[in-house]
C-alpha cells in the first residue's frame, strides 16, 4: 500500500490496474514531455492517433518509513514531485498518515498534475492502510468499538510480513513493537480477512502473533473497494483530462 514510481511487471497487477502499456517515449520527446502544454499535446496524440491506453507506473515506498511521521511525508511529497514531471494523475496509495499536515496537502496541490487520494463511500480520505483494508473510517470506528475499550492490534498480511522469517523474537520489528504490546491492555488482534489476499502464510501469522502477545483473534471482513473504486475514479478523471482538446 505504499505506492507514490517505480515500473513494475504488468503481468502482476490483478484487475482493474491492468492496462495497455504505451509506447517508452524517446529522449527528446522525454524532455518535451516535462513541458507542460508538450506533454498535453503529446499524450493527446498518443491516444487518438495511436488508441493506446494508460500506463500505470507504481512506487514503492519502503514500509519502515512509518516509524517516523515526519521522515514518511517529506518522501511521499519527494517521490510525488519527481513522479510529477512525468505524469498525468498521481494517486497516492496512503491515508492521511501521508499527508496529514495542512503544509504537505498544500504542496501536493501545487505540483504540475492532479493528486488523488483513497477514499470511503462517504468520500472522506482515510484514515490509514487499516481503514482501507476495512473498508472506510467508519467501518473501522465501528470494529474498534466493538473492542469495548480493549487494547487491539490489526491484522493484515503486511501487517504480519515479519512473521515469515524463521525467528521473530530476534528482529528489528518485535522489539520495537513489544514493549507496548506486553501490556495486558492489548487483549484483541482484529484479524482482517479478505478472500484476494494470497499470502499463504498469513493465517499461521496471525495465530503465531496472537500465541506471542496472549491475544484473542477476533475475525473480520475486509475489503478492496476503497482501493477499487480510488483508482477507478482517478483513472476516469485523468482519462477525461487527457482526451480534452488543446
Amino acid at each position: 500500500m505504499y505506492p507514490v514510481v517505480s515500473e513494475i511487471n504488468r503481468e502482476s497487477l490483478r484487475e482493474p490496474f491492468k492496462e495497455p502499456l504505451r509506447e517508452p517515449p524517446g529522449n527528446f520527446t522525454r524532455k518535451l514531455s516535462n513541458i507542460p502544454f508538450c506533454k498535453k499535446i503529446y499524450d493527446f496524440i498518443l491516444r487518438k492517433e495511436k488508441k493506446q491506453g494508460l500506463t500505470v507506473v507504481v512506487n514503492l515506498l519502503r514500509r519502515d518509513l512509518h516509524s517516523d511521521v515526519d521522515l514518511l511525508q517529506s518522501e511521499v511529497y519527494l517521490n510525488a514531485r519527481e513522479m510529477s514531471k512525468i505524469s498525468n494523475g498521481i494517486l497516492l496509495f496512503y491515508g492521511k498518515c501521508g499527508f496529514s499536515s495542512g503544509k504537505m496537502q498544500a504542496e501536493l496541490q501545487q505540483l504540475g498534475c492532479p493528486v488523488y487520494f483513497l477514499r470511503d463511500e462517504g468520500r472522506n480520505i482515510v484514515d490509514d492502510c487499516i481503514s482501507v483494508a476495512l473498508g472506510g473510517n467508519e467501518i473501522y470506528t465501528k470494529t474498534m468499538l466493538s473492542g469495548n475499550g480493549k487494547g487491539a492490534m490489526y491484522a493484515t498480511p503486511m501487517v504480519l510480513s515479519d512473521l515469515n522469517g524463521t525467528n521473530y523474537k530476534s528482529s528489528e520489528a518485535y522489539k520495537k513493537i513489544s514493549k507496548y504490546l506486553i501490556s495486558p491492555m492489548y487483549s484483541l488482534l482484529f484479524k482482517i480477512n479478505n478472500q484476494d489476499y494470497k499470502d499463504v502464510n498469513f493465517h499461521r501469522n496471525a495465530s503465531e502473533f496472537a500465541k506471542i502477545f496472549d491475544m484473542k483473534i477476533i475475525n473480520v471482513n475486509g475489503t478492496m473497494n476503497v482501493a477499487i473504486n480510488s483508482y477507478m475514479e482517478a483513472k476516469t478523471a485523468i482519462c477525461k483530462d487527457i482526451e480534452k482538446p488543446f
